[in-house]
C-alpha cells in the first residue's frame, strides 16, 4: 500500500515537470485540439480561466495628466493661484453665481492661464480693455463704476487675483453698456422690453480671441443710429467750453437718460420696423435702414400713459369692432348709463348682460372709437394703433389724450406702406383699402415678414439735419431714469417672460376708449368730440415744434 502511494507521488511529480517544460502557447493549442466543443461553446468558467494565460499582458499604471503642463513655465505660478481661487468656496470677486461659474469654465478651458498677463506682465489685451474702461463716459456711463486693478510690482498670488478682478470688471462693463445699469422696473411698471444682458461666456470668449479687447467691448453698446448720434452729440457738448453750466448741462443729462433707455431695446430693430417717439407724437416706418413714411399720432394722457415695448405687428383689421374693456365699462360707462339710460345707445354702443356680467361693444362704422382700421401687435398692455373719427386732434402740438393706444393720422396710407413692405407683389394702395370700408371685419395678415413695432420715449434725438432736438418729459420718465442712474446701480433681474400670443387676444383691449361719456349728446361733431377736451395744464410748450 505504501509502495503504491509512493509510485503515485513520483508519477505526479514527473507529469508536473513535463508540463512545465512545454510552452504555454503549445499547451493551449493542444488543449484546443483535444476539446470536443468549439471555443464559443466552452463553459464560461473555462474561457475566463484560459483568457489571461493566452494574453499575459500586465495593465499599465494610470498616470495623472497635469493640465498646467502645457503652459509656459513663467505663467504656471499665476495659473496655479487662479486654479486655487476657484477651488475655494468663498468668492470676493464675482457679482453672481452665474458670472463665477462662467468665469471658472472659461479659465478651466485655457488651463487656468491668465487672460490679462503674459509671464506676469500686463499684456496688450489688458491695455486695450483698460483704455476702453477709462473712456466709459463716452457711452454715458460712470468711469468710477469700473474698478481697474493694479498689475505692477505684485506677487504671483496678487497678480492672479488682479487678473480675475479685471475679468469681473470687464463683465460688469459689458453688461452695463449693453443692457443698462439697473432694471427698468425702477423707472416704471409700464414697460416691457428685452433689456438683454450678454452672456458672460460670450464676453470672455470674445475678448480672449483678440488683443484689441477695447474694440470688442465697443460692440456690446447699442448700434442703433439714434444711439450713435446721441453719443456723438454728447462728445460735442462735453467739448464745448462751459458745458457744465446752463443749457448744455441740462442737455447732457437729457442725452444720458435717453442713451440709457436705448440699452433696453433689442439690438436688432428689424429690417422692417415702426418707431414711435411718444414725446414727439410721431410714428416712422423704417425699411432696410431708410425711413419710408412718417405721420402724426395721438398717445396716452399722463394718467394713462402709452407703454414702452417692442412687439411684432401681426395683422391689420379693417372695420374693427370695439369691445370696451371691463375697467372702462365699470369705471366710466356704467356710471354714465345710470345717469342716462339712453346715452350709450345714442353713441352706437351695444350693452349685453350675461351670467350676471355686462359687456359693451361698438360695431364697425364711421363713428367707431377705433375708426376704420386697427393695427394689431399683441402685448400684455393690450394697446395698439388705430384710426379715429376725431381728426382735429392732429392739429394740436401736444397730442396726449388717449387711454394708452396710439391714434394714427392717416391710417389708410399707413396700411398701404406696411402691406407693400410685406406683400410687394400685391400692390396695395390707400384707395384700395378705403374701398373695403363697410360693416364687416376683415383681417389683412402681415406674414411672413415680421414688422417690429418699437414704442420709444425719446426726449432727446438728433434729426436728419444733424441738430439735437429735445421734447417735454410728459410722463416724467426722464427724472425717474436719472434718479435710478444716480441712486444705486448693479445687476438687474431678467425681463419678465413674454406671454404667448393666444393669451394676448386683442378682442378685450382696454386702452383705446375715449373718456367717460357725458349725459347729454354733443350738439356738433361726433359723439366723441365732446369727450376729448384737452387737459388745461398743457398750454403751449415752447420746446415743441
Amino acid at each position: 500500500m505504501t509502495r503504491l502511494r509512493y509510485d503515485h507521488i513520483l508519477a505526479g511529480t514527473a507529469l508536473a515537470l513535463v508540463l512545465a517544460a512545454i510552452p504555454a502557447g503549445s499547451l493551449a493549442q493542444t488543449a484546443d485540439k483535444a476539446s470536443p466543443l468549439p471555443a464559443a461553446a466552452a463553459p464560461a468558467e473555462q474561457q475566463a480561466t484560459e483568457a489571461p494565460s493566452a494574453n499575459p499582458t500586465l495593465a499599465e499604471p494610470t498616470v495623472a495628466v497635469d493640465p498646467l503642463a502645457s503652459l509656459d513655465p513663467a505663467d504656471r505660478p499665476f495659473a496655479e493661484k487662479i486654479r486655487d481661487f476657484f477651488a475655494a468656496t468663498s468668492d470676493r470677486i464675482f457679482a453672481s453665481k452665474k458670472e463665477r461659474a462662467a468665469a471658472e469654465a472659461f479659465y478651466q478651458s485655457r488651463n487656468y492661464a491668465p487672460v490679462w498677463l503674459d509671464k506676469g506682465i500686463e499684456n496688450a489685451r489688458a491695455i486695450s480693455a483698460i483704455a476702453r474702461l477709462k473712456n466709459a463716459d463716452a457711452d454715458g456711463l460712470e468711469v468710477s463704476d469700473y474698478k481697474i486693478p493694479t498689475f505692477a510690482g505684485l506677487a504671483p498670488e496678487a497678480l492672479a487675483e488682479a487678473d480675475l478682478k479685471l475679468t469681473q470688471t470687464v463683465l460688469t462693463y459689458a453688461r452695463h453698456v449693453q443692457a443698462g445699469r439697473f432694471p427698468y422696473t425702477r423707472v416704471s411698471r409700464n414697460i416691457e422690453l428685452p433689456q438683454a444682458a450678454p452672456e458672460p461666456a460670450d464676453v470672455l470668449n470674445a475678448v480672449a480671441a483678440t488683443q484689441d479687447a477695447g474694440k470688442v467691448l465697443d460692440t456690446f453698446s447699442p448700434q442703433h443710429e439714434e444711439y450713435r448720434k446721441l453719443k456723438a452729440t454728447l462728445a460735442e457738448l462735453r467739448g464745448t467750453a462751459g458745458a457744465k453750466k446752463g443749457d448744455s448741462s441740462r442737455q447732457i443729462e437729457t442725452i444720458l437718460v435717453n442713451m440709457e433707455r436705448w440699452r433696453w431695446y433689442p439690438r436688432d430693430l428689424g429690417s422692417a420696423h415702426v418707431i414711435v417717439n411718444q414725446p414727439d407724437f410721431t410714428l416712422r416706418v423704417m425699411h432696410d435702414g431708410a425711413q419710408v413714411w412718417t405721420t402724426r399720432i395721438v398717445i396716452g394722457k399722463p394718467s394713462m400713459p402709452t407703454p414702452l415695448l417692442s412687439e411684432t405687428m401681426k395683422f391689420i383689421t379693417v372695420n374693427p369692432t370695439w369691445h370696451v374693456p371691463p375697467s372702462i365699462v365699470h369705471n366710466e360707462y356704467l356710471p354714465a348709463l345710470a345717469q342716462d339710460p339712453t346715452v350709450l345707445s345714442r353713441m352706437g354702443l351695444r350693452v349685453s348682460y350675461s351670467g350676471g356680467g355686462v359687456s359693451i361693444s361698438q360695431p364697425p362704422g364711421p363713428g367707431n372709437a377705433l375708426g376704420r382700421i386697427r393695427f394689431n401687435f399683441p402685448n400684455r398692455f393690450l394697446v395698439y394703433q388705430h384710426d379715429t373719427p376725431d381728426k382735429y386732434y392732429f392739429a394740436h402740438e401736444v397730442r396726449a389724450y388717449s387711454h394708452g393706444c396710439m391714434r394714427v393720422q392717416d391710417p389708410a396710407k399707413y396700411a398701404e406702406v406696411l402691406l407693400n413692405i410685406v406683400h410687394p407683389e400685391e400692390h396695395w394702395t390707400a384707395a384700395r383699402i378705403t374701398r373695403m370700408f363697410g360693416s364687416a371685419e376683415q383681417n389683412l395678415q402681415l406674414q411672413p415678414t415680421p414688422v417690429w413695432v418699437h414704442l420709444t420715449y425719446q426726449t432727446a434725438f438728433v434729426d436728419s439735419a444733424g441738430k439735437l432736438q429735445t421734447r417735454r418729459d410728459i410722463y416724467n420718465l426722464d427724472s425717474r431714469t436719472l434718479a435710478a442712474m444716480k441712486n444705486g446701480r448693479g445687476g438687474f433681474e431678467s425681463a419678465p417672460e413674454r406671454k404667448r400670443e393666444h393669451e394676448l387676444i386683442a378682442s378685450n383691449q382696454r386702452r383705446s376708449a375715449p373718456p367717460a361719456p357725458v349725459a347729454q349728446p354733443a350738439r356738433s361733431g361726433s359723439f366723441f368730440q365732446s369727450m376729448f377736451s384737452p387737459p388745461a395744464a398743457y398750454g403751449r410748450p415752447a420746446v415743441y415744434r
